[in-house]
Parts: structure tokens; C-alpha cells; sequence
């Protein structure tokens, strides 16, 4: 019997350990996103002239890394180094005074009186007041990089990216999504540029996994604070 009962120990031991433990990470969610899918230049050869010379228009400084004239699906590494913080506080203290000389205080009190609802009610003069105080901190950083591909190129010669990095990792999965618009005279000659030369920038950083699950409220908690009228 003890024998039966050490092996059944043994057993839930096992099977809780298999529980605890941390699955894979989901690979398919490493896949680019729709709305974030590079973009592939596509074959010009038919509108080169052929001039004879070595170099052409394209490349024309390229040697020298300034002023590269940038085609679609060329690729920009962006330097994220971004640093925000936000502090906000309000103090609201109303009050309010009324009184009412239309009625002689003695009818007053014989109106409330006679009413059984409205005893102690006072006619002749009514004050009220509110106050309130509201503070919020909120600070965020954020560095790394990511390599954006060129997918438009506007009228002006400033650069259209976009572009993600999806990391997975056994206790879940990262991603980075850079947009915004550049202009090719803040590109180093190593083909980087700093993110606060992006313009129009859209820059998101979330996960998914154990790690990013645990610092989520449960949904009983979201019910409450969502019904909770005070």
C-alpha cells in the first residue's frame, strides 16, 4: 500500500512539474506583419541609358556616405533612443452659497414642517461644496535599434519607413515596429539615423508571453474597475 501510495506521489510530482513549466516560444508569431511587410525594389533596367562610365547618378557619392540617392526598398537601421516623461497634477476645491429671501423664514420652516419628507430640509439658504485632487506620473525609455525598409519616397526626396523586429524568447515574445519619415541629409555614412530625426514617428514596443501576462490585471479586477461607480 505504501508502495502504490509513493508511486501515485511520484506521479502528481511529475505531472505538476509538467504543468510549471514554460512552453516553447510560438514561432508563428514571428512572422512579419501584414501592415509591416518590407517592400522589395523592383527592376529598373529598362530606364538606364547605358553612358559607358563606371559610376552613375545613383551612387554618384555614395563612396563618399553623404547624399546616397535612397530607392525603394533600401534598407536604414533607425537608433531608437527615446526617453519620455510626464507629470501632470490638478487640484479642484468649488464651493458654492444660496439663499432665498422670497419666502418669510417662518413659512419656510412650516412648509417643511408639514411635510414628513421634507424634515430638516432648510428653504431659506442651501450651500454646497466639491473638491478634488488628481496626480499622474508616467515615465518610459527605450533603446535598441531596428533596420526600416524605404517604401515611398516623397516629393520632396524625404524617405517613407517601415519596419519590425519580432524577437521570441522561452518566457514569450518581443516585437518593435518603427514608422515615420526621414530625410536622407540625417543618415550617417554607416546607414543609420537617430529616432529623433523621424518624423511623423509611430513607434510601438509590446509582448506577449508569461512576462507580459503576469503584469496584466485579471479580468475580475477589469470587471470591477470598469462597474465600480465610485
Amino acid at each position: 500500500m505504501r508502495l502504490m501510495l509513493s508511486w501515485v506521489g511520484c506521479a502528481l510530482a511529475v505531472v505538476f512539474t509538467g504543468c510549471t513549466a514554460l512552453d516553447d516560444p510560438d514561432l508563428s508569431r514571428l512572422t512579419p506583419s501584414p501592415e509591416f511587410a518590407p517592400v522589395y525594389p523592383t527592376a529598373d533596367t529598362a530606364n538606364r541609358v547605358p553612358t559607358g562610365g563606371i559610376y552613375t547618378n545613383r551612387q554618384s557619392d555614395f563612396w563618399f556616405g553623404r547624399n546616397r540617392n535612397y530607392q525603394v526598398g533600401d534598407l536604414v537601421t533607425v537608433i531608437l533612443n527615446e526617453s519620455t516623461q510626464a507629470n501632470r497634477s490638478q487640484n479642484t476645491d468649488i464651493a458654492r452659497d444660496a439663499s432665498n429671501t422670497a419666502l418669510p423664514s417662518g413659512l419656510a420652516t412650516d412648509i417643511a414642517k408639514n411635510g414628513t419628507f421634507l424634515n430638516g430640509l432648510n428653504l431659506n439658504e442651501a450651500k454646497t461644496a466639491s473638491k478634488g485632487t488628481g496626480k499622474a506620473d508616467q515615465a518610459a525609455s527605450l533603446a535598441g535599434s531596428v533596420t526600416v525598409t524605404v517604401t515611398d519616397i516623397l516629393a520632396n526626396g524625404n524617405l517613407v519607413v517601415r519596419g519590425e523586429k519580432k524577437l521570441g524568447f522561452s518566457e514569450g515574445n518581443e516585437v518593435i515596429q518603427v514608422a515615420g519619415v526621414i530625410r536622407p541629409q540625417d543618415i550617417g555614412p554607416n546607414g543609420t539615423v537617430q529616432s529623433l530625426r523621424l518624423a511623423n514617428a509611430q513607434i510601438s514596443y509590446r509582448g506577449s508571453g508569461a512576462l507580459a501576462n503576469a503584469s496584466k490585471p485579471g479580468w475580475g479586477s477589469n470587471a470591477i474597475w470598469k462597474l465600480w461607480p465610485f
